[in-house]
């Protein structure tokens, strides 16, 4: 069974809590109907996501939704990939000391062995997932940073060490 690897948007992809434009990444206005977004992209994670895409089925896990298909996805050059559909916000109920995302990505990924890549991660939500999945990686990135290399690399080495990618696994240049 192939490792799913969620991909939140906001934080990971798109380091929207930096000061300053991070080298590698481009500023990008995104246009819709009435509303407008900015965001920061770096194309190489694009060439990184289409690589590991060879070991894992990759899936929006972001507030984004079917809109990171549609506005975020191509920008990236990411074919279309699965999405988790959240609940409405008002049926988000009660204070979780984790992300509030964590219970729905419980049910959504079953008995599957997955990578979770978010900003908003913590101990309660390692806690949380770990009762339940036993072949899991919750992987917090900095809001201000967003992925790097090490954070690619230690994807990569989950899955090796999980027996899901031969040993010499490496990112496409």
């Amino acid at each position: 069974m192939r490792p799913l690897l969620l991909l939140d948007f906001d934080g990971p992809l798109n380091p929207y809590r930096a000061r300053e434009i991070p080298a590698g990444y481009e500023r990008h206005e995104i246009v819709e109907g009435d509303k407008t977004w900015v965001v920061l992209l770096n194309q190489q994670h694009g060439v990184e996501l289409n690589a590991l895409a060879d070991v894992f089925d990759l899936v929006w896990a972001t507030s984004w939704e079917h809109g990171a298909n549609r506005l975020l996805g191509p920008r990236l050059g990411l074919p279309e990939l699965p999405v988790i559909v959240w609940p409405p916000r008002e049926s988000i109920a009660g204070v979780r000391r984790g992300s509030w995302k964590t219970p729905y990505v419980a049910e959504w990924v079953g008995d599957r062995p997955f990578v979770w890549v978010d900003d908003e991660l913590n101990r309660h939500d390692r806690f949380a997932l770990a009762k339940a999945h036993r072949s899991h990686l919750l992987h917090w990135v900095e809001a201000d940073r967003g992925l790097t290399a090490a954070d690619f690399a230690a994807i990569r080495d989950w899955a090796s060490r999980n027996s899901f990618a031969d040993k010499a696994f490496r990112p496409h240049d």
